[in-house]
């Protein structure tokens, strides 16, 4: 089950479904695809090893007003030619770091990781990043997006609906699609703010997991994080179509300076051919 959900999170941080950025649905559309690739997800924590898939699971579902894309669910409340209201919820994406650990080996003999820490801890200090735990989050909120012929902007406030760390983030991108005779592509652009609680619970330290003073207290400010993001589509046959798909997330000040984070950005993305059920 755990190696199930990691693919569908692989696949929900690299790119959102075709039926929302790549062609127009209609109420009752469904889907379930299978992908068959390489997919990698880069893990900015130290010491810790990258995620990397050759499966890709994704599934989508459109009703009159509720729609499921795998595991974000939404309900519309409102939508027109030119703004669409919903409500969402949406697993966080810091928690992927934490709850995966270690499982890309079950899909493959060679990983990458293990790099060391940026700061420098004294001797005798009890600190394995690799070891610390942290819980995956669910995200709900408000969402809205804004349909213009140049792009589309979407923004979203979303709340922590599972208490794990009762923080919040406020999510901003612009989207474009392009469709052609022989495939389609989207790109967008966007940054996430996350509030201090979320960056304090995903990026601080507790007392129990340093010897000694917990640096700057444990306590940690907001942040936030930018992306750019791609996908590629080109049909094959009915059911089977080539996807590429790349995202490039650059971490905030904050996040960067914990001391269980060891790089300043990481990249997702998978290419592969996906069958469609």
């Amino acid at each position: 089950m755990k190696c199930c959900k990691l693919l569908l999170l692989m696949l929900s941080l690299a790119f959102t479904t075709q039926a929302d950025e790549l062609q127009t649905v209609s109420p009752g559309d469904w889907q379930i695809s299978v992908a068959l690739g390489y997919g990698v997800l880069e893990n900015p924590r130290a010491k810790t090893e990258d995620i990397t898939t050759w499966v890709l699971p994704s599934w989508y579902y459109y009703g009159e007003d509720f729609y499921a894309e795998n595991f974000t669910l939404g309900y519309s409340l409102f939508e027109s030619d030119w703004l669409s209201l919903d409500i969402q919820g949406q697993l966080n994406e810091d928690g992927v770091f934490y709850e995966y650990d270690g499982i890309g080996k079950l899909l493959v003999a060679d990983v990458l990781g293990f790099t060391p820490v940026r700061d420098t801890v004294r001797p005798g200090a009890k600190f394995k990043p690799e070891s610390i735990k942290r819980k995956l989050s669910y995200m709900g909120g408000p969402s809205a997006t804004w349909y213009t012929p140049a792009f589309d902007m979407t923004t979203a406030l979303m709340y922590d609906v599972t208490g794990v760390h009762n923080g919040y983030e406020w999510q901003l991108c612009l989207k474009k699609a392009f469709a052609w005779s022989w495939g389609a592509a989207g790109i967008e652009a966007g940054g996430v703010y996350k509030s201090e609680e979320l960056v304090t619970y995903y990026y601080g330290i507790r007392p129990k997991e340093f010897a000694g003073r917990v640096p700057r207290g444990g306590r940690m400010d907001a942040s936030s994080n930018w992306y750019v993001k791609a996908v590629f589509n080109v049909p094959l046959t009915d059911s089977l179509t080539l996807v590429a798909t790349a995202k490039h997330t650059w971490l905030g000040s904050e996040i960067r300076n914990s001391i269980l984070i060891d790089q300043d950005d990481y990249f997702a993305g998978f290419i592969g051919i996906s069958y469609g059920f």
